[in-house]
């Protein structure tokens, strides 16, 4: 089983390899990092912060086009071309399938991330060797932890477009879910901040009404719990129950979606 799941994923990502849209969003990307250092001297009393969350913001919005514009495109055109004919009478499984594109997806969007990290540690390692003194709560302990969490965060992400991608045939439903389904995660704990907090107490919300909407907080994909870029950019110390949790409830959201996605994808009919 995991040699053709391997198999498969292996075909998945250098067809996303193949894709020129790929190589787009990487120059834009590097353009952005390299526009860092330029730019770099117009922050300098948070010249610090601003670098380290500039590279994370980059690394994560490249990953997010990644798996929206292309990582959809790679689900769709097996049933657009009618190819999922042919990958299903040979002898693959509904269920390898879906691990196999998924697997195939995460591989590519991981490979596009590790070049674009490189870079990124090159532009930070120049912004703070050229002004070390804006970089003193900076280390790259923490700055590779949230990288980590930013790929977490993909994966996630690569699972739900799977999930919705084996349930529908278009691939605009499938960007529209996907989209509205990270809008949602990235933001509902933050909605849910400013509630429990002193501005919000005119509003008079009931307890049990907060209660809810933090069981839906979690689940709904957190996206939130993936987000350590403020630790990274202000240098705050990490805590391993936080990390180990996070990354706990990831694998989970991940191996539940993919399931649900295999077992939905077996039902399905095609034409």
């Amino acid at each position: 089983m995991m040699r053709r799941v391997f198999a498969l994923a292996v075909v998945t990502c250098r067809e996303g390899l193949r894709d020129r849209s790929l190589y787009g969003i990487l120059l834009f990307l590097l353009f952005t990092l390299g526009l860092n250092i330029a730019v770099a001297g117009f922050f300098m009393r948070d010249l610090g912060k601003v670098t380290v969350d500039m590279n994370l913001a980059a690394l994560s919005f490249a990953g997010l086009l990644i798996v929206f514009f292309i990582g959809i495109n790679l689900m769709a055109k097996d049933i657009d071309k009618k190819t999922i004919h042919l990958v299903l009478s040979r002898p693959f499984s509904r269920g390898e399938y879906i691990w196999g594109k998924f697997v195939g997806l995460v591989l590519l969007v991981l490979a596009a991330l590790g070049i674009l990290l490189v870079f990124s540690i090159c532009t930070v390692a120049v912004v703070r060797g050229l002004y070390p003194d804006y970089f003193g709560g900076f280390t790259w302990a923490i700055f590779f932890w949230a990288v980590f969490f930013i790929a977490m965060q993909l994966v996630l992400l690569c699972a739900i477009v799977v999930f919705f991608s084996a349930i529908t045939s278009s691939s605009f439903v499938t960007l529209i879910f996907s989209m509205a389904s990270y809008l949602v995660g990235i933001s509902l704990e933050e909605v849910l901040f400013y509630l429990k907090s002193q501005s919000a107490q005119e509003l008079e919300i009931s307890e049990n009404l907060l209660r809810l909407l933090e069981v839906v907080s979690w689940l709904v994909p957190n996206f939130a719990a993936f987000d350590f870029k403020l630790e990274a950019a202000h240098g705050l110390g990490l805590e391993w129950a936080r990390l180990g949790v996070s990354c706990a409830y990831g694998l989970t959201y991940v191996v539940v979606l993919l399931t649900l996605a295999a077992m939905l994808f077996n039902r399905r009919e095609f034409n």
